[in-house]
């Protein structure tokens, strides 16, 4: 009875201990329930979030949606060629033949002449016998038909041929993270932004991991390289004096919470399905992991994701929605979805722990205490 006295008295308050402490048992982050409630459980100082199942209609809705179209100031004439027009500093190369050999631009020996012109800082140049002429904006095809109206009455049956021989205003520059940045022209049938970085001598890196930013005016339009090969309209029509920037910038992603190893990994390639990047992390873990807690967070653009959203979110004014995806591993289709579901730059991947888990160690925490206090009893007792 004095054993069982003193057993009662270190056992009781260390199992007291262990009932208080529960509420501090260490975990890999929020459970799946915590997760999944915090939705309703919105207040002034927490980032409200919008949790969407990853089944069939959301995967489908993703694949789709043509992301990160150029706006329409960078659309020439729907994806056609833009027009070269001529600008101050131009050189222009303009032969004027006639049909008989006394004429004013012809001679014994041949009956054309070549002229080389530039256009001055007021936007003009000057021909004989037709005078200065307006040609700053002006393709050359108008140069040619004013250079063709100045000579009628003066010149005998006139032909004109008007040649860009260098078009110091219709140049882009291409900057960053190229062999060779610098200017380079505008042809008379157009440069291709695929066009102007080759010429540039291409990246340095590879394209999934180099974003190409244009600035014409006062506008901007940023995207992925490798975005051209999904998105064909990407690659436009480059104006004069356009601005094309390259930078290298690794895409990665996060795992967290009941994996095997939980940190940041960089995109090894272009593409990167929720599948291979659960894969890169070794897994879920054995025993922790809650398979049916796999959760996804991004900031998606609200009017990508509007016809997803619920009602309440359809009505806020911020381009951007934070969104919770969640898939369940334990269903068979959601092996299939995750090889369907791609990752994005800045992805966040978090696997919740078991709830088996946390009652495992809510006992280690229960028993150790009482076990350790068993022992220090008997010790005290001298109970061999």
């Amino acid at each position: 009875m004095h054993i069982s006295r003193w057993l009662e008295l270190l056992v009781v308050p260390a199992l007291l201990l262990a009932v208080v402490g529960c509420s501090e048992i260490p975990g890999h982050g929020p459970s799946a329930y915590q997760v999944e409630n915090a939705t309703s459980q919105r207040n002034a100082q927490s980032l409200s979030y919008v949790m969407l199942d990853v089944d069939v209609p959301t995967v489908q809705h993703l694949s789709n949606y043509a992301s990160n179209l150029p706006p329409k100031e960078f659309r020439v004439g729907k994806g056609k060629r833009s027009t070269i027009r001529v600008g101050v500093g131009d050189q222009l190369s303009v032969g004027i033949w006639e049909s008989i050999p006394n004429g004013l631009f012809s001679t014994q020996g041949q009956k054309r002449t070549e002229l080389g012109l530039v256009v001055d800082d007021q936007g003009n140049i000057y021909v004989p016998y037709v005078g200065e002429l307006k040609v700053e904006n002006k393709s050359i095809s108008e140069v040619r038909e004013q250079i063709l109206s100045g000579l009628e009455g003066k010149a005998v049956d006139p032909q004109v041929v008007v040649n860009l021989q260098a078009n110091g205003s219709h140049k882009v520059i291409v900057i960053g993270d190229v062999m060779r940045p610098g200017q380079f022209r505008v042809h008379e049938d157009g440069l291709s932004l695929v066009e102007a970085i080759s010429e540039a001598g291409g990246t340095r890196n590879p394209d999934y991991e180099s974003f190409v930013t244009v600035m014409r005016d006062d506008k901007k339009f940023r995207f992925s390289l490798d975005d051209i090969s999904e998105q064909p309209a990407n690659n436009i029509w480059l104006r004069p004096k356009d601005i094309v920037s390259i930078t290298h910038q690794p895409k990665s992603f996060t795992v967290f919470g009941a994996v095997v190893a939980r940190r940041k990994y960089d995109f090894p390639s272009s593409r990167v399905n929720l599948s291979e990047a659960i894969g890169m992390s070794g897994g879920l873990h054995d025993g922790t992991a809650d398979a049916t807690g796999v959760f996804l967070f991004r900031f998606e653009d609200r009017q990508k994701m509007m016809p997803l959203l619920p009602p309440h979110e359809q009505h806020e004014e911020f381009g951007t929605v934070p969104v919770v995806y969640r898939l369940n591993l334990r269903e068979p289709s959601g092996m299939f979805l995750t090889q369907a579901f791609e990752i994005r730059d800045k992805d966040v991947i978090y696997v919740a722990n078991s709830s088996v888990s946390e009652v495992n160690k809510f006992i280690s925490i229960l028993i150790s205490p009482v076990t350790g206090t068993l022992r220090s009893g008997v010790a005290l007792a001298g109970v061999p």
